[in-house]
């Protein structure tokens, strides 16, 4: 486990988990993607979930953007899962679509069970995504 101020990343298995909590606000690179790629580069993950339902995006139109797409560049190898709340779901869907531009998987939800079970490939579950935005 790794754990700096606004974020927390668990391997667990196969899977890298990564929980961000707090303000968060425009960084060129943020440290979790950082810290991200650095553990992923030892370790054999496939899948990612991402918890930001304890987070707020202090970011405005151009900062959310820029955020998508870097958090896309680092995920998009990887079968993504994204939980959030209704009020993160812009940022969330657009670095969802940003992922699936370059060729990833991402998928929204607004618990971790079913997006645990979405990425043990049990696809049925994949319904939750539309909660998000009605959540």
């Amino acid at each position: 486990m790794y754990t700096e101020d606004g974020f927390e990343l668990r391997p667990i298995g196969d899977t890298m988990e990564i929980y961000a909590s707090g303000e968060q606000f425009h960084e060129t690179r943020p440290p979790v993607i950082a810290a991200f790629q650095a553990l992923t580069s030892r370790m054999p993950v496939t899948k990612v979930l991402c918890d930001v339902r304890l987070a707020t995006y202090v970011l405005d139109p151009t900062e959310l953007e820029m955020r998508a797409r870097a958090t896309a560049r680092a995920l998009a190898g990887y079968r993504t899962a994204l939980v959030c709340l209704a009020n993160q779901h812009e940022l969330m869907e657009r670095t969802a679509s940003n992922i699936r531009s370059q060729g990833g998987t991402a998928e929204l939800f607004s618990g971790k069970g079913a997006a645990r079970e979405w990425l043990a490939g049990k696809d049925g579950c994949r319904n939750d995504a539309k909660a998000a935005t009605t959540v």
